[in-house]
């Protein structure tokens, strides 16, 4: 990959035409004479979006070059071009990842008579990789390709933003995760260990602007893949009887994961997984005395169908683990009697651990679960009956 690259190239009166033709921004500022001068640049000036297109060049053709994959721009235009003139095109390589394959470009152009600049940008890329195709004959034993095959995702070290990672369930379960991708945990603890590799974001969830804000920070174009595991303590009353508790659950369990589904499909996104975390208690077996979390957990399976469509232009899916009760956490207490017998109600005789979830997520991560979406996954052991 260049690290640098220099160009120029003359703007003239045909070129600005000839975009305008192919734009269809025929403004007279930049095509009109008579009415040029009636303004205070006092003649036609080349398009901005024109010179953009110099930008475009710099990346595609230099800097990465072959494999980019634009992912975002920010551009000021310091000084007008009036052409025809000469400009001299000129990018640097900003930054590199090598692990994550996602750098930026500085690009200046400058009109070279004035020795003034008429762009400068900053620019965001990732690479992309190179289909291998899988090819059959044909009866007349010429090759015929029959299908694209995406390369083996997510990439060695993708990042996860999970949401809920720091306890119970969700803290065994990000540390067994992060030996294969980085995490970062949105909770509000702070002052949280992060020798361990994980890093932590310190959010309250219960509060919309909160997360809005902290997601600003962040840009989606860094990270592979969404964990949304936090889910308010299971209230023991009917879902009349607790209309606050409702509330909460349902803040978790829809408004979260739309704002999170939001926040994903901008523009350089890289996020190609959501995964949230149900329960048996939703659609499968509620519990009526406990409303608000089955309400909650039933209405994210819902959720998640629906955001198939919301992600569907980035190739994103969207599921749901359902799992059953896991002996830690707010089930760590469960009674030697009560685990029993929800074993003896599970065909494989033995209570659900954080490995079996795990599994999943590492499954559902893969690019072998890419046709999986919108699915309620339920990791039961085959439970008969609540």
């Amino acid at each position: 990959m260049d690290k640098a690259c220099r160009f120029d190239i003359e703007i003239s009166r045909e070129r600005v035409e000839e975009f305008a033709q192919l734009s269809g921004d025929r403004n007279p500022l930049h095509l009109d004479e008579a009415y040029a001068r009636t303004t205070d640049f006092g003649r036609p000036i080349a398009h901005g979006a024109l010179l953009v297109g110099l930008v475009s060049r710099v990346l595609g053709m230099h800097i990465p070059g072959k494999p980019c994959l634009l992912l975002g721009m920010s551009v000021r235009f310091p000084k007008p071009l009036f052409y025809p003139a000469t400009v001299r095109v000129e990018g640097t390589l900003a930054r590199f990842d090598e692990e994550r394959q996602h750098g930026a470009v500085q690009v200046t152009i400058t009109d070279v008579a004035k020795s003034w600049p008429v762009l400068e940008a900053s620019v965001s890329f990732g690479l992309h990789a190179v289909l291998k195709q899988r090819v059959a004959v044909t009866a007349n034993g010429a090759p015929d390709i029959i299908q694209s095959i995406p390369p083996l995702r997510p990439p060695t070290r993708a990042r996860l933003l999970v949401t809920g990672g720091t306890g119970g369930i969700g803290s065994d379960l990000v540390q067994r995760l992060s030996s294969g991708f980085a995490m970062t945990c949105l909770t509000r603890q702070s002052d949280l260990d992060t020798s361990t590799g994980i890093s932590y974001g310190t959010v309250d969830l219960d509060d919309e602007v909160a997360l809005d804000e902290y997601l600003a920070g962040e840009s989606p174009a860094e990270v592979f893949g969404i964990l949304h595991l936090s889910s308010p303590p299971m209230a023991r009353a009917f879902v009349s009887d607790d209309p606050a508790a409702v509330r909460r659950h349902l803040r978790h369990s829809v408004e979260v994961p739309l704002q999170l589904a939001k926040w994903a499909r901008q523009p350089g996104s890289a996020v190609k997984r959501l995964i949230l975390f149900g329960s048996t208690a939703g659609s499968k077996y509620p519990k009526p005395q406990a409303g608000a979390y089955s309400l909650g957990k039933a209405a994210m399976e819902h959720v998640a169908r629906l955001l198939t469509a919301d992600l569907a232009a980035q190739g994103a899916t969207v599921n749901v683990i359902v799992p059953t009760a896991v002996p830690l956490g707010l089930n760590a207490g469960m009674p030697e009697r009560a685990r029993a017998s929800l074993a003896g109600k599970m065909p494989t005789r033995r209570l659900l651990e954080v490995e079996d979830l795990a599994g999943v997520v590492r499954f559902l991560l893969s690019d072998a679960a890419a046709q999986i979406n919108g699915a309620a996954i339920a990791v039961d052991g085959g439970l008969w009956e609540a």
